[in-house]
């Protein structure tokens, strides 16, 4: 059974390792300040001409790349021109147009979900033909002599914080030049020519990966492609909360829904039927769960969103749980029945209150032993929910009630649980129709 859990986790992590879109882009931002020796000059990157951006290249010097600690010119490797920060200026605001937002939803998920991310501009390239090249922006800015290009490679590392890299294509009009990302046996390709030559108003084509991820730059045949790179970094701090217009994505479905009809086709995996559950990525306050009982796909973000919406195209009736820590027990109560402020409860009987008042059942992991109480109390431990965890319970979806306890004297005890999704499955060949518990054999 840990062979298919496994599986199921990894389906539900793969995603692509990037987030691209398109913006506008007004002129103010798109201007660009550079100099060349004592001389200097300013171009409009939103309708740019050929000599401008011929010019921008000429000021350019041939771009080196990273090999280990050293920076190494080799034209047969990468072929296109660099300017330094030092010598360029642009109004161009990542914070002001969405993109760091764009990029935290998107790539960021789970413990990193609520952090900044900072970027620090790298470079500005130009990749051309006749002399040319398109513009990227790193810390520098780079040019290159006729067909530019960069072959297949992973960005270095700048810091134990940085984890990934963001390009920005300026609308400048070139051919060729497609950004081609390779990751875990899979392609896919970031033409930055069509993205923004199918844009009605000039804008920018942005790209942000991780840096585990290998690309490379393709040929350039026509036009100048002009790019601003950035390097990206995890800032300890956390961030304020997503405007509500920027969402996580998740997950390609695909591949979750390919593992999990497998597994529910295999008739050694839950024979008999339990739960399966499934710990969250992110975080969500409890008033809002709460608010949200009746559309719980509204309130799910990212990967979490897609373990639900996976699980209803196959027929199960998934739902979302709230795991209480009850002294040796853990019990899962429905979202709708959460365990709130102000019950009061005899201290010895916080399990019998979560299961009589709150829908409870209590949990027991596939494999883990029954306990065989056979007094009043132990009546509901005696008949537990058998569960299999595909992805943990996690501490960012976690969070406290408070209750007060009678016993010899009256007092105000804490209460902890952590959000997750449930669905009940049933015995190979009625997957859909779960399992009743009052008779349900518990024996593994």
């Amino acid at each position: 059974m840990q062979r298919t859990l496994n599986s199921l986790k990894a389906a539900i992590s793969r995603r692509p390792p990037f987030c691209t879109g398109t913006i506008p882009i007004s002129s103010d931002y798109a201007t660009l300040f550079f100099k060349q020796g004592k001389s200097s000059s300013w171009l409009d990157l939103s309708q740019a001409n050929h000599e401008g951006l011929k010019a921008l290249s000429e000021a350019c010097e041939p771009a080196t790349f990273g090999l280990g600690e050293r920076d190494v010119l080799d034209e047969e490797y990468r072929k296109a021109g660099k300017m330094d920060t030092s010598n360029f200026a642009t109004k161009f605001d990542l914070t002001q147009l969405g993109i760091l937002d764009r990029i935290r939803a998107q790539l960021l998920e789970g413990e990193n979900e609520e952090k900044y991310v900072k970027a620090e501009l790298y470079k500005l390239n130009v990749y051309g033909k006749d002399g040319a090249s398109s513009i990227h922006i790193y810390s520098m800015i780079s040019t290159a002599g006729k067909g530019s290009f960069f072959k297949s490679h992973k960005d270095t590392p700048r810091g134990d914080t940085m984890f990934g890299s963001l390009v920005v294509v300026f609308p400048t009009t070139h051919e060729g030049g497609a950004l081609k990302l390779r990751h875990d046996d899979e392609e896919w390709t970031f033409d930055s020519a069509v993205l923004t030559r199918e844009e009605s108003t000039p804008s920018i084509a942005y790209i942000a990966f991780y840096s585990d991820v290998d690309h490379e730059v393709a040929l350039v045949t026509a036009g100048y492609r002009v790019t601003l790179t950035y390097n990206l970094f995890l800032d300890s701090n956390p961030g304020v909360p997503l405007p509500k217009s920027v969402q996580p994505v998740s997950a390609d479905d695909r591949f979750f829904l390919e593992a999990l009809k497998v597994a529910l086709d295999d008739p050694s995996f839950l024979p008999k039927g339990g739960y399966l559950g499934f710990g969250l990525n992110f975080k969500y306050p409890v008033s809002k769960v709460q608010r949200g009982r009746s559309t719980v796909s509204h309130i799910l973000k990212g990967s979490d969103a897609m373990i639900l919406r996976v699980l209803q195209r196959l027929s199960l009736t998934p739902s979302l749980n709230a795991i209480y820590r009850a002294c040796d027990n853990n019990v899962l109560v429905p979202a709708s029945k959460l365990f709130g402020d102000g019950d009061s409860i005899y201290e010895d009987d916080i399990t019998q209150y979560l299961c009589e008042n709150h829908d409870g059942k209590v949990l027991r992991e596939f494999g883990q032993p029954i306990r065989r109480q056979r007094d009043y109390f132990g009546r509901y431990e005696r008949n537990p929910v058998r569960i299999a965890w595909v992805t943990p319970l996690t501490t960012y979806s976690s969070f406290s009630s408070t209750y007060a306890a009678h016993g010899n004297e009256p007092t105000t005890e804490c209460i902890y649980a952590s959000l997750c999704i449930a669905v009940n499955l049933g015995p190979f060949g009625d997957r859909a129709a779960g399992v009743v518990y009052d008779d349900f054999d518990s024996d593994d």
